[in-house]
């Protein structure tokens, strides 16, 4: 029965994740699967069927690459995800693009019909993008067009090119039209963060422009870190709670064999938990890259932030457990109340400097072996119901 729900639970976070997606319904698509931008009409068509003569510069499939250095001089007829220390964009891409890089140049050739999502030291944009959402220390629209809207971090953000809609961006500095020859335009509003007001150049931005200031140095009260500790425990206290409750209800053979896994499996627990921690991350990476079981992926990796959530309140039941079976403890309004004190004994351990961090580890560990244990078949006879 425990593992029957741990399939309900998985199945309840794929379809929140189902939902969240994003769905962009104003865009048509075209025939072979690109989105055009009807303000580009028959310029980009032209484009698209001259670089479709050769199959060499075409790929109809989502394209993943992890290397030094990464050129794009080829169509991608689908999402494009890129990890590498400089990424050149020369082509046309059809569904998103996903950077992690130390420098980004969308060359003049580039045109993603889609979103740009872009972690990089360094980004210039002289081609065209739908949306770009980014984070990064300079970014630079170099005579190239953001259609939509430009959703941004940056240190520095220079703008000598077109932004089609609004600008969201949280800077230092904003500087329009620092080359001397492309015109920086936004056509749409500006919304920005900074530390102190920037001066916007008259006609640069056609719309409204909003500065939003930011705290410096906020003061914390002692007040606010009380209530912040009084919060978290209350939590703690209250997840922990609600999983005994639930295992009572579902699965009491378990919450009388847990004691078990600390007296008698400890070493095996630890094992698990760690070999769980670690390879699981490197499988769904690979089940990832294979493409045809994504799925298989997603679910996987649904399932480990679901174990390792409920990881450390395991490992709190299992202590309680095994504290009140040396006590001879048997009434469960006894044993209730000892796992509150349980938890805020394991609680407070948690918040101490230096060792906090060692002791979340390894309840995390060891709970995520406990879990496994109590799952597999050969191990728990009888445990499980």
């Amino acid at each position: 029965m425990f593992k029957k729900h741990t399939k309900i639970l998985a199945i309840f976070f794929i379809i929140i994740l189902l939902f969240s997606s994003f769905v962009f319904a104003e865009n048509e698509i075209s025939d072979n699967g690109i989105m055009p931008i009807s303000e580009q009409g028959n310029e980009v068509e032209n484009s698209i069927m001259t670089s479709q003569q050769s199959n060499d510069s075409y790929k109809k499939s989502d394209v993943y690459l992890l290397e030094k250095n990464v050129t794009i001089d080829y169509i991608v007829d689908g999402n494009l995800f890129v990890c590498a220390d400089t990424v050149t964009i020369n082509s046309q891409i059809g569904g998103d693009a996903f950077i992690i890089a130390k420098t980004l140049i969308v060359d003049e050739q580039a045109y993603i019909f889609n979103n740009l999502f872009v972690t990089a030291d360094s980004i210039e944009i002289k081609g065209i993008v739908y949306d770009v959402y980014s984070m990064s220390r300079i970014t630079t629209i170099s005579g190239g067009k953001i259609y939509r809207d430009a959703k941004l971090t940056a240190d520095t953000f220079n703008i000598n090119g077109t932004i089609g809609r609004n600008a969201f961006v949280t800077a230092s500095n904003i500087n329009f039209n620092t080359d001397g020859n492309s015109k920086g335009v936004i056509h749409g509003n500006l919304d920005y963060y900074a530390k102190s007001e920037i001066s916007i150049p008259e006609n640069s931005v056609n719309g409204d422009i909003h500065y939003n200031s930011i705290a410096i140095n906020k003061t914390v009260s002692f007040a606010s870190i009380i209530a912040d500790y009084i919060l978290d425990l209350g939590a703690f206290i209250s997840f922990v709670l609600i999983i005994w409750l639930i295992c009572l209800w579902l699965a009491p053979k378990f919450l009388e064999n847990s004691s078990n896994y600390i007296s008698k499996k400890l070493l095996l627990s630890i094992g698990l938990g760690l070999l769980f921690l670690l390879v699981v991350p490197i499988i769904c990476f690979i089940l990832l890259l294979l493409q045809l079981t994504a799925g298989v992926s997603l679910l996987l990796l649904v399932l480990y932030i679901l174990f390792i959530a409920i990881a450390r309140t395991l490992f709190t039941i299992s202590i309680n457990n095994y504290i009140c079976t040396k006590l001879n403890i048997t009434k469960n309004i006894v044993k209730f109340g000892i796992l509150i004190l349980t938890t805020l004994v394991i609680w407070g351990i948690t918040q101490i400097p230096y060792v906090s961090v060692i002791v979340s580890i390894a309840t995390i560990v060891i709970g995520l072996g406990i879990l496994i244990l109590s799952i597999l078949p050969n191990s728990n006879k009888n445990i499980l119901e």
